[in-house]
């Protein structure tokens, strides 16, 4: 066990030093987004979700002299009293590999994390969201007029077997009608191992497939603020089930 938890403190330790280095970058503009949602996955999906509930997610765009620098916090409300059930955190800061370009656009470092935790449906006790670091290469372009950026990584998943696995992600987002109308796509795959005992008691391992799909529409009806949509597209994500999942969610959307 010694070897993946000195890697996995290896990328934690690469992570922080991007971040201390954050203060020392060029300024640059930021792109904050708050959002009110309200998820229905009770209704698309009644036998695995007991009600629908509200939804406070931000997430922040930080460019940077030396690469971006990308954070996104989800707190779900589905506690009694409308309370936080689950707390989910992602970070992500790419870096410039020096001059390296591809068609124009510049090669970057890919670090990222991702984690959180909850409480059980209705009952007392809680859970983790297991730690998850990712070290890449990523890109980002322009397409027809469209922001798209991808990476690919190798995933650590500090679980009771912990273990390296391959992830994949690719954003898309353009705006409309004079930038009163944003229409974006990001899809992650990735794969991980998990332990199950069958009906003789022995434990075997194998490899699940995970893809998550995330779709939004907004539309500007003030200068900072929006309406819209948010669905999840997921497949073994939120339950190791096999199947295509989809959790619509309304909403809206304050920029600044």
């Amino acid at each position: 066990m010694a070897k993946p938890t000195a890697g996995a403190a290896r990328l934690g330790s690469i992570a922080l030093a991007c971040l201390a280095a954050l203060p020392f970058a060029a300024p640059c503009r930021a792109d904050m987004s708050i959002y009110g949602l309200y998820d229905l996955r009770h209704s698309t999906d009644p036998g695995e979700n007991p009600r629908n509930f509200p939804v406070i997610e931000m997430k922040g765009f930080f460019p940077l002299s030396f690469g971006s620098f990308l954070f996104k916090e989800e707190i779900d409300l589905d506690g009694t009293k409308k309370n936080q059930s689950e707390v989910y955190s992602e970070l992500d800061q790419s870096v410039k590999l020096g001059r390296a370009t591809l068609w124009g656009s510049p090669v970057l470092l890919h670090l990222g994390y991702s984690g959180g935790l909850g409480v059980f449906n209705g009952t007392t006790g809680g859970y983790y969201v297991q730690n998850a670091y990712s070290f890449g290469a990523e890109y980002g372009f322009r397409l027809a007029g469209a922001y798209c950026d991808i990476y690919a990584a190798l995933r650590y998943t500090d679980t009771a077997r912990p273990g390296y696995d391959p992830t994949i992600s690719f954003w898309v987002g353009k705006s409309f009608l004079g930038y009163k109308l944003l229409v974006a796509n990001s899809l992650e795959a990735w794969t991980a191992s998990y332990d199950s005992i069958n009906g003789g008691g022995l434990r075997s391992s194998r490899k699940i497939a995970s893809w998550e799909l995330e779709s939004e529409v907004w539309y500007k009806v003030a200068r900072n603020l929006s309406v819209g949509t948010y669905i999840r597209t997921t497949r073994n994500v939120y339950a190791l089930s096999d199947r295509w999942v989809v959790y619509p969610s309304v909403g809206v959307r304050y920029s600044f």
